[in-house]
């Protein structure tokens, strides 16, 4: 990816970070975009070494993901991560914030062995088009029938939840957060899914 590219990506996501509910509660408050800006430079190095970047080819729309069997996260992943936590997150949330993460993980579904997990997809604010999206949605959906694993991804964002069930995901689960306030939409698109898609 070209360091164009790459700026390209890193505005795209922080714009996302910034408008996502689970993102604005634990961040810091004084200088928002610095400390969103913090997290995306974290979440990026840490999906690049999976290779789970994609830019859509009218660079609108980004994807970051990652194969539950690929992620391990080595000493200078944590290192990063107290980095990102210290410059971003405030300390008042470090505890429910990991709290927060852990029960999440822990109400995908249990019987897959490997998945394809979305962490972002965002857009250019205020875009019109579908181009970008339907280009992600095939690079995933190709991905997915191409190692045959299914895709998980959750999102707080109610009208993206309607675009992410127009285009093939099911909610599997919702919670809603008390203590933060926020939804959470738990979706799939499952392997069967795909070969329904691919019949049509």
């Amino acid at each position: 990816m070209t360091k164009s590219d790459r700026d390209i990506v890193i505005s795209i996501v922080t714009r996302a970070f910034e408008e996502n509910p689970r993102a604005q509660a634990m961040m810091k408050q004084g200088n928002p975009t610095r400390s969103v800006r913090h997290m995306t430079e974290y979440a990026y190095k840490l999906v690049d070494k999976f290779d789970g970047i994609y830019l859509s080819e009218d660079k609108t729309t980004v994807l970051f993901y990652y194969l539950k069997s690929q992620y391990n996260r080595t000493l200078i992943d944590y290192l990063r991560y107290v980095i990102m936590f210290a410059k971003a997150i405030r300390p008042s949330q470090f505890f429910p914030t990991m709290k927060r993460e852990k029960y999440i993980t822990s109400l995908r579904p249990a019987a897959y062995k490997d998945y394809i997990y979305v962490w972002v997809l965002a857009s250019v604010p205020n875009n019109r088009s579908l181009r970008g999206l339907a280009d992600i949605r095939d690079h995933l959906f190709g991905l997915s029938e191409k190692l045959n694993l299914p895709i998980l991804i959750e999102t707080t964002v109610e009208k993206v939840l309607k675009l992410y069930k127009y285009v093939g995901f099911d909610v599997y689960h919702h919670w809603h957060d008390k203590d933060a306030d926020i939804d959470v939409w738990f979706l799939e698109r499952k392997l069967e899914s795909a070969t329904e898609a691919a019949e049509n």
